[in-house]
Protein backbone atom coordinates (compact mmCIF):
# COMPACT_ATOMS: atom_id res chain seq x y z
CA UNK A 1 0.00 0.00 0.00
CA UNK A 2 1.21 4.01 -0.59
CA UNK A 3 -0.72 6.83 -0.19
CA UNK A 4 -1.27 9.12 -3.13
CA UNK A 5 0.44 12.10 -3.23
CA UNK A 6 -1.13 15.46 -2.80
CA UNK A 7 -1.27 18.22 -5.00
CA UNK A 8 1.85 20.74 -3.64
CA UNK A 9 0.37 24.17 -2.61
CA UNK A 10 2.81 26.73 -2.18
CA UNK A 11 5.37 28.51 -4.56
CA UNK A 12 8.29 26.18 -5.36
CA UNK A 13 6.64 23.04 -3.50
CA UNK A 14 8.08 20.29 -4.33
CA UNK A 15 5.92 16.52 -4.09
CA UNK A 16 8.00 13.56 -4.66
CA UNK A 17 6.85 9.97 -3.22
CA UNK A 18 9.21 8.55 -2.66
CA UNK A 19 11.78 10.88 -1.28
CA UNK A 20 13.71 11.89 -4.36
CA UNK A 21 16.97 10.44 -2.62
CA UNK A 22 15.88 6.92 -2.62
CA UNK A 23 14.76 7.13 -6.36
CA UNK A 24 18.77 6.15 -7.68
CA UNK A 25 18.21 2.63 -5.05
CA UNK A 26 14.55 2.23 -6.59
CA UNK A 27 15.25 1.68 -10.17
CA UNK A 28 18.45 -0.51 -9.14
CA UNK A 29 15.63 -2.58 -7.08
CA UNK A 30 13.27 -2.54 -9.87
CA UNK A 31 15.62 -3.80 -12.86
CA UNK A 32 16.39 -6.74 -10.39
CA UNK A 33 13.02 -6.99 -9.77
CA UNK A 34 12.42 -7.27 -13.23
CA UNK A 35 15.50 -10.20 -14.21
CA UNK A 36 13.04 -12.30 -12.04
CA UNK A 37 10.38 -12.26 -13.77
CA UNK A 38 9.49 -15.62 -15.51
CA UNK A 39 6.47 -15.38 -18.07
CA UNK A 40 6.10 -15.33 -22.14
CA UNK A 41 5.32 -12.65 -24.34
CA UNK A 42 4.27 -13.53 -27.79
CA UNK A 43 5.75 -16.30 -27.68
CA UNK A 44 9.35 -15.63 -26.33
CA UNK A 45 10.42 -15.03 -22.80
CA UNK A 46 9.84 -12.01 -21.16
CA UNK A 47 13.81 -11.56 -20.62
CA UNK A 48 14.35 -11.81 -24.27
CA UNK A 49 11.47 -9.36 -25.56
CA UNK A 50 12.82 -7.12 -22.58
CA UNK A 51 16.36 -7.20 -23.73
CA UNK A 52 15.46 -6.29 -27.47
CA UNK A 53 12.85 -3.66 -26.53
CA UNK A 54 15.64 -1.77 -24.47
CA UNK A 55 18.41 -1.75 -27.02
CA UNK A 56 15.66 -0.63 -29.76
CA UNK A 57 13.67 1.80 -28.60
CA UNK A 58 17.11 3.59 -26.89
CA UNK A 59 18.83 3.11 -31.02
CA UNK A 60 15.10 4.90 -31.94
CA UNK A 61 15.11 7.41 -29.16
CA UNK A 62 18.81 8.50 -30.15
CA UNK A 63 18.23 8.49 -33.72
CA UNK A 64 15.10 10.64 -33.43
CA UNK A 65 16.60 13.05 -31.12
CA UNK A 66 19.62 13.42 -33.19
CA UNK A 67 17.09 13.84 -36.40
CA UNK A 68 15.13 17.02 -34.33
CA UNK A 69 18.83 18.70 -33.71
CA UNK A 70 18.80 18.45 -30.13
CA UNK A 71 22.28 17.64 -28.10
CA UNK A 72 21.78 14.74 -25.95
CA UNK A 73 24.56 12.08 -24.30
CA UNK A 74 25.99 9.71 -26.87
CA UNK A 75 24.60 5.76 -26.06
CA UNK A 76 26.82 3.55 -24.24
CA UNK A 77 26.81 0.12 -25.03
CA UNK A 78 25.80 -0.07 -21.60
CA UNK A 79 23.70 1.95 -20.92
CA UNK A 80 22.90 1.71 -16.65
CA UNK A 81 19.46 1.84 -15.44
CA UNK A 82 16.89 3.48 -17.95
CA UNK A 83 14.81 6.41 -16.22
CA UNK A 84 11.72 7.18 -18.32
CA UNK A 85 9.25 9.55 -17.80
CA UNK A 86 6.81 11.22 -20.33
CA UNK A 87 3.30 13.42 -21.10
CA UNK A 88 1.79 14.86 -23.92
CA UNK A 89 3.89 17.55 -26.01
CA UNK A 90 2.18 20.47 -25.32
CA UNK A 91 2.87 23.95 -23.11
CA UNK A 92 2.32 22.06 -19.85
CA UNK A 93 2.75 23.76 -16.78
CA UNK A 94 5.61 23.77 -14.72
CA UNK A 95 3.98 20.54 -12.39
CA UNK A 96 4.99 18.43 -15.11
CA UNK A 97 8.36 20.21 -15.97
CA UNK A 98 9.80 19.20 -13.29
CA UNK A 99 9.40 15.52 -14.24
CA UNK A 100 12.19 16.27 -17.06
CA UNK A 101 14.52 17.69 -15.01
CA UNK A 102 14.44 15.03 -12.05
CA UNK A 103 14.88 12.31 -15.41
CA UNK A 104 17.65 14.08 -15.70
CA UNK A 105 19.12 14.31 -12.41
CA UNK A 106 18.33 10.76 -11.54
CA UNK A 107 19.77 9.13 -14.56
CA UNK A 108 22.68 11.12 -13.81
CA UNK A 109 23.10 9.96 -10.69
CA UNK A 110 22.88 6.37 -11.30
CA UNK A 111 24.91 6.99 -14.32
CA UNK A 112 22.47 5.47 -16.29
CA UNK A 113 19.81 6.78 -19.37
CA UNK A 114 17.03 9.27 -19.38
CA UNK A 115 14.24 8.95 -21.86
CA UNK A 116 10.66 11.19 -22.40
CA UNK A 117 8.51 9.37 -24.10
CA UNK A 118 6.70 11.66 -26.21
CA UNK A 119 2.81 11.14 -26.12
CA UNK A 120 2.42 12.18 -29.65
CA UNK A 121 -0.85 9.74 -30.23
CA UNK A 122 -2.56 11.81 -27.99
CA UNK A 123 -5.92 14.03 -29.51
CA UNK A 124 -6.00 17.69 -28.07
CA UNK A 125 -8.51 20.57 -28.37
CA UNK A 126 -5.90 23.52 -28.25
CA UNK A 127 -2.15 24.33 -28.31
CA UNK A 128 -1.14 27.48 -27.16
CA UNK A 129 -0.97 29.95 -24.42
CA UNK A 130 -2.63 31.03 -21.29
CA UNK A 131 -2.28 33.43 -18.74
CA UNK A 132 -3.34 36.06 -16.74
CA UNK A 133 -3.10 39.69 -18.69
CA UNK A 134 -4.31 43.07 -17.42
CA UNK A 135 -7.96 43.79 -20.05
CA UNK A 136 -7.75 46.39 -18.06
CA UNK A 137 -8.52 44.03 -15.30
CA UNK A 138 -7.13 40.88 -14.54
CA UNK A 139 -8.17 38.01 -16.49
CA UNK A 140 -7.06 34.74 -18.06
CA UNK A 141 -6.46 35.14 -21.75
CA UNK A 142 -5.42 32.50 -24.37
CA UNK A 143 -3.66 32.19 -27.54
CA UNK A 144 -3.53 29.94 -29.64
CA UNK A 145 -0.78 27.96 -31.89
CA UNK A 146 -2.86 24.97 -33.22
CA UNK A 147 -6.62 23.76 -32.52
CA UNK A 148 -7.66 20.08 -33.18
CA UNK A 149 -10.34 18.66 -35.06
CA UNK A 150 -12.41 15.01 -34.10
CA UNK A 151 -9.90 13.13 -34.54
CA UNK A 152 -6.60 14.62 -34.65
CA UNK A 153 -3.39 13.64 -32.50
CA UNK A 154 -0.36 15.65 -31.81
CA UNK A 155 1.02 13.35 -34.54
CA UNK A 156 -1.14 13.90 -36.94
CA UNK A 157 -0.83 17.80 -37.21
CA UNK A 158 0.99 19.93 -39.00
CA UNK A 159 3.93 22.36 -38.49
CA UNK A 160 2.08 25.50 -38.21
CA UNK A 161 3.35 28.19 -41.00
CA UNK A 162 5.65 30.33 -40.17
CA UNK A 163 3.65 33.26 -41.02
CA UNK A 164 1.64 31.48 -37.95
CA UNK A 165 4.05 31.19 -35.54
CA UNK A 166 4.55 34.77 -36.34
CA UNK A 167 1.67 35.29 -35.18
CA UNK A 168 1.08 33.54 -32.41
CA UNK A 169 4.28 34.90 -31.02
CA UNK A 170 3.71 38.61 -31.23
CA UNK A 171 -0.05 37.74 -30.23
CA UNK A 172 0.75 36.61 -26.96
CA UNK A 173 3.91 38.78 -26.41
CA UNK A 174 1.76 41.46 -26.75
CA UNK A 175 -0.80 39.59 -24.30
CA UNK A 176 2.33 39.55 -21.37
CA UNK A 177 3.50 42.66 -21.91
CA UNK A 178 0.13 43.74 -20.03
CA UNK A 179 1.27 42.23 -17.11
CA UNK A 180 3.99 44.19 -13.95
CA UNK A 181 6.61 41.44 -14.73
CA UNK A 182 8.85 41.85 -17.79
CA UNK A 183 10.69 38.64 -16.77
CA UNK A 184 7.36 36.86 -17.96
CA UNK A 185 7.27 37.93 -21.57
CA UNK A 186 11.29 37.75 -21.61
CA UNK A 187 10.65 34.05 -20.69
CA UNK A 188 8.18 33.67 -23.55
CA UNK A 189 10.45 35.63 -26.32
CA UNK A 190 13.55 33.02 -25.72
CA UNK A 191 10.46 29.98 -25.90
CA UNK A 192 9.74 31.84 -29.46
CA UNK A 193 13.43 31.70 -30.56
CA UNK A 194 13.68 27.98 -30.05
CA UNK A 195 10.40 27.43 -31.94
CA UNK A 196 11.41 29.30 -34.64
CA UNK A 197 14.49 27.13 -34.78
CA UNK A 198 12.57 24.14 -34.35
CA UNK A 199 9.80 24.40 -36.88
CA UNK A 200 12.60 23.61 -40.48
CA UNK A 201 13.26 20.50 -38.80
CA UNK A 202 10.18 19.05 -37.47
CA UNK A 203 7.25 17.25 -39.50
CA UNK A 204 4.16 17.57 -36.99
CA UNK A 205 2.66 19.26 -34.37
CA UNK A 206 4.41 16.99 -31.97
CA UNK A 207 8.28 17.62 -33.43
CA UNK A 208 7.86 21.56 -32.94
CA UNK A 209 6.17 21.67 -29.56
CA UNK A 210 9.28 19.02 -28.14
CA UNK A 211 11.87 20.30 -30.21
CA UNK A 212 10.83 24.02 -29.28
CA UNK A 213 10.85 22.99 -25.30
CA UNK A 214 14.17 20.89 -25.70
CA UNK A 215 16.06 23.83 -27.27
CA UNK A 216 14.35 26.36 -24.58
CA UNK A 217 15.76 23.83 -22.03
CA UNK A 218 19.25 24.49 -23.55
CA UNK A 219 21.99 22.74 -21.93
CA UNK A 220 20.58 21.85 -18.52
CA UNK A 221 19.59 18.97 -20.34
CA UNK A 222 20.56 15.85 -22.54
CA UNK A 223 18.50 13.22 -22.25
CA UNK A 224 16.42 11.51 -25.07
CA UNK A 225 13.16 11.94 -26.30
CA UNK A 226 10.95 8.99 -27.58
CA UNK A 227 7.71 9.45 -29.74
CA UNK A 228 4.70 6.70 -29.15
CA UNK A 229 4.52 6.49 -33.18
CA UNK A 230 8.60 5.75 -33.09
CA UNK A 231 8.09 3.07 -30.87
CA UNK A 232 5.03 1.42 -32.06
CA UNK A 233 7.13 1.47 -35.28
CA UNK A 234 9.71 -1.37 -33.24
CA UNK A 235 9.79 -4.89 -33.58
CA UNK A 236 9.06 -5.24 -29.37
CA UNK A 237 5.91 -3.25 -29.37
CA UNK A 238 4.68 -5.08 -32.35
CA UNK A 239 5.07 -8.45 -30.44
CA UNK A 240 3.70 -6.65 -27.17
CA UNK A 241 0.68 -5.76 -28.93
CA UNK A 242 0.29 -9.30 -30.69
CA UNK A 243 0.26 -10.57 -27.52
CA UNK A 244 -3.11 -9.17 -26.53
CA UNK A 245 -4.36 -8.91 -30.09
CA UNK A 246 -4.16 -12.79 -30.60
CA UNK A 247 -5.96 -13.18 -27.21
CA UNK A 248 -8.34 -10.22 -27.15
CA UNK A 249 -10.93 -11.08 -25.20
CA UNK A 250 -9.16 -12.45 -22.26
CA UNK A 251 -6.99 -9.18 -22.11
CA UNK A 252 -10.23 -7.42 -22.54
CA UNK A 253 -11.92 -9.25 -19.56
CA UNK A 254 -9.20 -8.53 -17.56
CA UNK A 255 -8.80 -4.83 -18.11
CA UNK A 256 -12.60 -4.36 -17.49
CA UNK A 257 -12.33 -6.32 -14.69
CA UNK A 258 -9.73 -4.35 -13.22
CA UNK A 259 -11.77 -1.56 -14.14
CA UNK A 260 -14.53 -2.44 -12.42
CA UNK A 261 -12.62 -3.16 -9.46
CA UNK A 262 -10.96 0.75 -9.60
CA UNK A 263 -13.94 2.47 -9.93
CA UNK A 264 -15.07 0.50 -6.67
CA UNK A 265 -12.57 1.14 -4.47
CA UNK A 266 -12.71 4.90 -5.21
CA UNK A 267 -16.62 4.89 -5.41
CA UNK A 268 -16.48 6.37 -9.14
CA UNK A 269 -20.32 5.83 -10.72
CA UNK A 270 -19.61 7.03 -14.20
CA UNK A 271 -19.06 4.13 -16.24
CA UNK A 272 -16.88 6.69 -18.57
CA UNK A 273 -14.41 7.17 -15.60
CA UNK A 274 -11.21 7.03 -15.56
CA UNK A 275 -12.02 5.51 -19.00
CA UNK A 276 -14.78 3.02 -20.47
CA UNK A 277 -14.80 -0.56 -20.54
CA UNK A 278 -13.42 -2.29 -23.53
CA UNK A 279 -16.50 -3.54 -25.52
CA UNK A 280 -16.95 -7.23 -26.36
CA UNK A 281 -19.44 -7.84 -29.09
CA UNK A 282 -19.53 -12.14 -29.24
CA UNK A 283 -16.43 -12.13 -31.77
CA UNK A 284 -15.67 -8.81 -32.08
CA UNK A 285 -13.87 -7.10 -29.23
CA UNK A 286 -12.40 -3.71 -28.62
CA UNK A 287 -8.59 -3.61 -28.00
CA UNK A 288 -6.61 -0.77 -26.25
CA UNK A 289 -5.31 0.79 -29.30
CA UNK A 290 -5.48 3.15 -31.93
CA UNK A 291 -4.94 3.33 -35.64
CA UNK A 292 -2.89 6.29 -36.61
CA UNK A 293 -2.48 7.80 -40.10
CA UNK A 294 -2.48 10.75 -41.93
CA UNK A 295 -6.01 11.26 -41.26
CA UNK A 296 -5.48 10.95 -37.81
CA UNK A 297 -6.43 7.95 -35.30
CA UNK A 298 -9.34 6.17 -34.74
CA UNK A 299 -10.37 3.03 -32.35
CA UNK A 300 -9.10 -0.59 -33.62
CA UNK A 301 -11.38 -3.67 -32.61
CA UNK A 302 -10.40 -7.41 -33.81
CA UNK A 303 -12.47 -10.21 -35.03
CA UNK A 304 -11.51 -13.92 -34.82
CA UNK A 305 -12.29 -15.87 -38.24
CA UNK A 306 -11.30 -18.98 -37.66
CA UNK A 307 -8.65 -18.09 -40.78
CA UNK A 308 -7.22 -16.07 -38.30
CA UNK A 309 -7.79 -12.72 -36.70
CA UNK A 310 -9.13 -9.46 -38.52
CA UNK A 311 -7.55 -6.06 -37.29
CA UNK A 312 -10.39 -3.98 -37.87
CA UNK A 313 -10.16 0.18 -38.66
CA UNK A 314 -13.09 2.82 -39.49
CA UNK A 315 -12.96 1.51 -42.84
CA UNK A 316 -13.39 -2.29 -42.01
CA UNK A 317 -9.93 -4.88 -42.92
CA UNK A 318 -6.83 -3.43 -42.25
CA UNK A 319 -4.75 -6.39 -41.91
CA UNK A 320 -5.66 -10.56 -41.48
CA UNK A 321 -3.10 -11.42 -38.28
CA UNK A 322 -2.53 -15.18 -38.51
CA UNK A 323 -2.51 -17.29 -35.32
CA UNK A 324 0.93 -17.95 -34.62
CA UNK A 325 2.74 -15.29 -33.56
CA UNK A 326 6.16 -14.73 -35.74
CA UNK A 327 3.35 -14.64 -38.98
CA UNK A 328 1.27 -12.35 -37.36
CA UNK A 329 4.51 -9.94 -36.62
CA UNK A 330 5.25 -9.74 -40.82
CA UNK A 331 1.92 -9.70 -41.65
CA UNK A 332 1.32 -6.27 -39.30
CA UNK A 333 5.07 -5.44 -40.05
CA UNK A 334 4.52 -5.23 -44.20
CA UNK A 335 0.70 -4.07 -43.64
CA UNK A 336 2.04 -0.24 -43.09
CA UNK A 337 -0.35 -0.15 -40.73
CA UNK A 338 0.95 2.10 -37.51
CA UNK A 339 -0.57 0.49 -34.47
CA UNK A 340 -0.01 2.78 -31.49
CA UNK A 341 -1.07 2.04 -27.49
CA UNK A 342 -4.00 3.76 -25.80
CA UNK A 343 -4.52 4.34 -22.37
CA UNK A 344 -3.16 1.59 -19.83
CA UNK A 345 -1.38 -0.53 -22.95
CA UNK A 346 1.09 2.61 -22.85
CA UNK A 347 2.52 2.35 -19.39
CA UNK A 348 1.95 -1.33 -18.94
CA UNK A 349 4.36 -1.56 -22.31
CA UNK A 350 6.75 1.39 -21.10
CA UNK A 351 6.95 0.26 -17.13
CA UNK A 352 7.81 -3.55 -18.60
CA UNK A 353 10.03 -3.82 -21.48
CA UNK A 354 11.80 0.06 -20.96
CA UNK A 355 11.99 1.63 -17.94
CA UNK A 356 13.93 0.71 -14.41
CA UNK A 357 11.92 3.93 -12.67
CA UNK A 358 9.13 5.54 -14.45
CA UNK A 359 8.34 8.88 -12.95
CA UNK A 360 4.69 9.84 -12.77
CA UNK A 361 2.42 13.04 -12.12
CA UNK A 362 0.14 13.29 -9.70
CA UNK A 363 -2.30 12.29 -12.64
CA UNK A 364 -0.94 9.12 -13.53
CA UNK A 365 -0.04 8.38 -10.40
CA UNK A 366 -3.97 8.04 -9.94
CA UNK A 367 -5.13 5.89 -13.45
CA UNK A 368 -1.42 3.94 -13.39
CA UNK A 369 -2.53 1.69 -10.20
CA UNK A 370 -5.31 0.14 -12.87
CA UNK A 371 -1.96 -0.87 -15.10
CA UNK A 372 -0.47 -2.76 -11.81
CA UNK A 373 -3.89 -4.19 -11.69
CA UNK A 374 -3.66 -5.28 -14.92
CA UNK A 375 -0.20 -6.54 -15.32
CA UNK A 376 -1.74 -8.92 -12.41
CA UNK A 377 -4.31 -10.23 -14.25
CA UNK A 378 -2.91 -10.46 -17.62
CA UNK A 379 0.53 -11.91 -17.35
CA UNK A 380 0.61 -12.73 -13.53
CA UNK A 381 3.64 -10.28 -12.01
CA UNK A 382 3.60 -7.35 -10.32
CA UNK A 383 4.99 -4.53 -11.74
CA UNK A 384 8.08 -2.42 -10.23
CA UNK A 385 7.07 0.66 -8.30
CA UNK A 386 6.86 4.00 -10.08
CA UNK A 387 7.83 7.65 -8.89
CA UNK A 388 5.64 10.33 -8.33
CA UNK A 389 6.41 14.10 -8.39
CA UNK A 390 4.92 17.61 -8.85
CA UNK A 391 5.84 21.07 -7.97
CA UNK A 392 3.88 24.28 -8.07
CA UNK A 393 5.26 27.78 -9.36
CA UNK A 394 3.24 30.72 -9.35
CA UNK A 395 4.01 33.63 -11.45
CA UNK A 396 6.03 36.53 -9.71
CA UNK A 397 2.85 38.64 -9.92
CA UNK A 398 1.74 39.01 -6.30
CA UNK A 399 -1.63 38.74 -5.06
CA UNK A 400 -3.58 39.72 -1.94
CA UNK A 401 -4.30 36.25 -0.56
CA UNK A 402 -8.42 36.64 0.69
CA UNK A 403 -10.16 33.38 2.04
CA UNK A 404 -13.88 31.98 2.12
CA UNK A 405 -13.79 32.39 5.35
CA UNK A 406 -12.74 36.44 5.23
CA UNK A 407 -15.90 36.48 2.88
CA UNK A 408 -18.00 34.27 5.08
CA UNK A 409 -16.74 36.66 8.63
CA UNK A 410 -18.39 39.90 6.53
CA UNK A 411 -21.43 37.76 5.57
CA UNK A 412 -22.21 37.19 9.18
CA UNK A 413 -21.47 40.54 10.46
CA UNK A 414 -23.81 42.05 7.73
CA UNK A 415 -26.45 39.65 8.78
CA UNK A 416 -26.01 40.66 12.12
CA UNK A 417 -26.71 44.23 11.41
CA UNK A 418 -29.86 42.84 9.15
CA UNK A 419 -31.31 41.15 12.46
CA UNK A 420 -30.05 42.80 15.37
CA UNK A 421 -28.45 46.57 14.35
CA UNK A 422 -28.51 47.50 18.15
CA UNK A 423 -25.60 45.50 19.04
CA UNK A 424 -23.51 47.47 16.83
CA UNK A 425 -24.85 51.20 17.77
CA UNK A 426 -20.89 50.89 19.08
CA UNK A 427 -19.46 50.60 16.49
CA UNK A 428 -20.95 54.00 14.56
CA UNK A 429 -19.87 57.40 15.26
CA UNK A 430 -22.76 59.91 15.84
CA UNK A 431 -22.95 63.41 14.52
CA UNK A 432 -24.48 65.08 18.30
CA UNK A 433 -24.84 63.55 21.70
CA UNK A 434 -28.60 64.08 20.77
CA UNK A 435 -28.33 61.08 17.42
CA UNK A 436 -26.92 59.01 20.46
CA UNK A 437 -29.25 59.29 22.81
CA UNK A 438 -32.02 58.71 20.19
CA UNK A 439 -30.35 55.66 19.53
CA UNK A 440 -30.20 53.79 22.58
CA UNK A 441 -33.67 54.95 23.92
CA UNK A 442 -34.37 52.80 20.78
CA UNK A 443 -31.99 49.85 21.71
CA UNK A 444 -33.81 50.15 25.17
CA UNK A 445 -36.95 49.80 23.72
CA UNK A 446 -36.36 46.72 21.66
CA UNK A 447 -34.85 45.42 24.57
CA UNK A 448 -37.82 46.00 26.79
CA UNK A 449 -40.37 44.84 23.40
CA UNK A 450 -38.51 41.60 23.21
CA UNK A 451 -39.13 40.76 26.96
CA UNK A 452 -42.55 41.69 27.00
CA UNK A 453 -43.64 39.63 24.20
CA UNK A 454 -42.26 36.49 25.90
CA UNK A 455 -44.77 37.27 28.41
CA UNK A 456 -47.92 34.90 29.00
CA UNK A 457 -51.27 37.00 27.20
CA UNK A 458 -48.93 39.38 25.66
CA UNK A 459 -50.31 41.33 22.42
CA UNK A 460 -47.71 39.03 19.95
CA UNK A 461 -49.00 41.06 16.98
CA UNK A 462 -48.89 44.89 18.07
CA UNK A 463 -45.43 44.15 19.59
CA UNK A 464 -44.11 42.26 16.67
CA UNK A 465 -44.54 44.56 14.31
CA UNK A 466 -43.54 47.52 16.89
CA UNK A 467 -40.26 45.34 17.47
CA UNK A 468 -39.97 45.61 13.44
CA UNK A 469 -40.22 49.41 13.34
CA UNK A 470 -37.72 49.64 15.60
CA UNK A 471 -34.99 47.35 14.28
CA UNK A 472 -35.66 49.57 10.87
CA UNK A 473 -35.14 52.65 12.62
CA UNK A 474 -31.92 51.08 14.42
CA UNK A 475 -31.18 49.32 10.98
CA UNK A 476 -30.74 53.08 9.38
CA UNK A 477 -28.36 54.53 12.11
CA UNK A 478 -26.43 51.62 11.10
CA UNK A 479 -26.84 51.62 7.29
CA UNK A 480 -23.15 53.12 7.04
CA UNK A 481 -21.50 50.49 8.36
CA UNK A 482 -23.10 48.05 6.48
CA UNK A 483 -22.48 50.09 3.81
CA UNK A 484 -18.90 50.37 4.42
CA UNK A 485 -19.31 45.64 4.98
CA UNK A 486 -21.11 45.64 1.65
CA UNK A 487 -18.16 47.21 -0.20
CA UNK A 488 -15.63 45.66 1.96
CA UNK A 489 -17.16 42.14 0.63
CA UNK A 490 -17.13 43.18 -3.05
CA UNK A 491 -13.58 44.31 -3.20
CA UNK A 492 -12.73 41.08 -1.05
CA UNK A 493 -14.66 38.81 -3.83
CA UNK A 494 -12.57 40.72 -6.33
CA UNK A 495 -9.38 40.15 -4.75
CA UNK A 496 -10.11 36.79 -4.34
CA UNK A 497 -10.90 36.27 -8.27
CA UNK A 498 -7.76 38.09 -9.53
CA UNK A 499 -5.98 35.42 -6.75
CA UNK A 500 -7.38 32.94 -8.30
CA UNK A 501 -6.28 33.79 -11.60
CA UNK A 502 -2.82 34.88 -10.40
CA UNK A 503 -1.76 31.71 -8.81
CA UNK A 504 -2.85 28.95 -10.95
CA UNK A 505 -0.56 26.73 -11.22
CA UNK A 506 -1.00 25.55 -14.74
CA UNK A 507 0.38 28.35 -17.12
CA UNK A 508 2.82 26.90 -19.56
CA UNK A 509 6.39 26.05 -18.95
CA UNK A 510 7.37 28.76 -21.09
CA UNK A 511 6.41 31.66 -18.94
CA UNK A 512 9.76 30.42 -16.30
CA UNK A 513 13.20 30.85 -16.66
CA UNK A 514 14.73 26.81 -17.23
CA UNK A 515 17.18 27.61 -14.77
CA UNK A 516 14.74 28.51 -11.81
CA UNK A 517 12.52 25.55 -12.20
CA UNK A 518 15.47 22.89 -12.68
CA UNK A 519 17.19 24.89 -9.68
CA UNK A 520 14.25 22.67 -7.52
CA UNK A 521 15.74 18.95 -8.19
CA UNK A 522 19.26 19.90 -10.06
Amino acid sequence: MRARADMPSGHGELVARPPIAEWAELACSNARMADAWRFHVGGQPVGTVREAARRTLLETASSVTARWGIDAAPLSSDPGPIVVTGHQPDLYHSGVWIKDFLLQRIAQETGGTGVDIVVDTDAFDWVGIKAPCLDPAVARCRQYLAVGTRDSCYACAPVPSAEHIEDFCASASSMLSTLPAPAIARHFSDFCDALRTAAPVSRSLSELITGARRRFEGSITDYLELPVTAAAATGPFRRFALDILLDAERFAVCHNTELDAYRSLNRIRSAAQPFPDLEIMQRRVEVPFWLIGPEGRFPVRVEDTGAGVELLGPEGLQVLLPYEVEDAIIALESSGVTLAPRAVTLTLFFRTFLADLFIHGIGGDRYDRITDGLAERWWGITLPPYAVASLTMYLPLGAVMVTDEDIAFIDRRLQRLEHNPDEALGEVTFDTVGERRSALALAEEKQALVAEISTPGADRKSLGARIREVNNELASLVEPLAAELRERRQRFVSQQRDAEIVTDRTYPFCLWSPAEVADKVL
